[in-house]
């Protein structure tokens, strides 16, 4: 499906219904739907925000509670920290590709919308050719399923074999292996042209970045790279709790950053604020997030 002015249109409409109702149910307080999109070369990618959802990083960060609490506080924030969990769609105008999944619908209020926002944005669950989890963890698998069925019911699921068979995901991946929609990829494979999987295990065993590549650019579409930008963008030697291996975790985020930076990749990335894109700038013994300057200048993917 390619980004065409019908869909722009259908997007504009789902919007000003959705602003209707959260305006209409007893006055109460909502944001716009969450999706945004940019080019990267022919390519059109769009974020999808599934909510927020507060994270207690002075407990879950493998560092000093004091020094965290300060290095948050210099980009205003406190712990706990009101986190995005965004995933995001690659239309390469052949075939339309959604990174993660986000949390689903039951868990809270405040999540389980990426399905709603992909609407928004013009596209329909039954666009989806394919889905790449970058790992097996709740929030970016859960949305596979609602109420036990395919989300994504024309989609093929896409993980690394040492993630394919974990057993907190297994029911989010089962109705998809019962349609012969799941299938696993090894270290260095590739799927689909114009995106490139670099293996990143450290996080969980079998965790994945993928490089989106078109017409000279690179956009770098991460999971649990980073969790908390406030710290580990300039402390990015900082580990989480969630790291299945720390040590292995710390060296692949300090490898990606540094390849991100003396590139000027575009980084996407699954917990910073939404809509999650921007570059990175290398600064002192860190680095420096640069957000993507809002563009409403978007072509159809070729």
């Amino acid at each position: 499906m390619k980004l065409s002015k019908t869909a722009l249109l259908s997007a504009l409409a789902a919007s000003s219904v959705l602003v209707s109702t959260a305006q209409a149910d007893d006055h109460q307080l909502g944001q716009a739907p969450g999706f945004y999109r940019m080019n990267v070369g022919d390519f059109v990618v769009t974020a999808l925000n599934d909510g927020t959802s507060d994270m207690p990083a002075h407990r879950l960060l493998h560092w000093d509670e004091d020094k965290i609490r300060e290095a948050m506080a210099e980009h205003f924030m406190e712990s706990p920290v009101e986190g995005s969990i965004n995933g995001f769609l690659v239309d390469t105008g052949e075939y339309q590709i959604l990174i993660d999944t986000g949390m689903g619908a039951g868990v809270s209020p405040a999540l389980g919308k990426l399905t709603t926002h992909l609407a928004a944005a013009g596209y329909s669950v039954d666009d989806i050719d394919a889905v790449y989890i970058t790992h097996f963890h709740g929030d970016h698998v859960s949305g596979l399923v609602n109420d036990g069925k395919r989300s994504f019911p024309n989609a093929t699921v896409y993980v690394h074999e040492r993630d394919a068979t974990a057993e907190s995901a297994a029911a989010k991946y089962a109705p998809y292996q019962a349609a012969d929609k799941f299938k696993t990829f090894a270290d260095g494979e590739q799927i689909h042209d114009g995106i490139k999987i670099n293996p990143t295990s450290g996080h969980t065993p079998g965790h994945s970045v993928y490089h989106v590549e078109s017409g000279g650019q690179t956009m770098v579409v991460w999971g649990d790279t980073l969790h908390v930008a406030g710290v580990q963008f300039a402390h990015p030697e900082v580990t989480i709790q969630y790291d299945s291996d720390p040590a292995a975790a710390r060296a692949q985020r300090l490898a990606l950053f540094k390849t991100i930076a003396e590139n000027e990749y575009w980084v996407a990335g699954a917990h910073i604020a939404f809509p999650g894109i921007g570059r990175m700038k290398a600064d002192g013994d860190g680095y420096r997030w640069v957000p993507a300057n809002y563009t409403t200048r978007v072509e159809a993917a070729q």
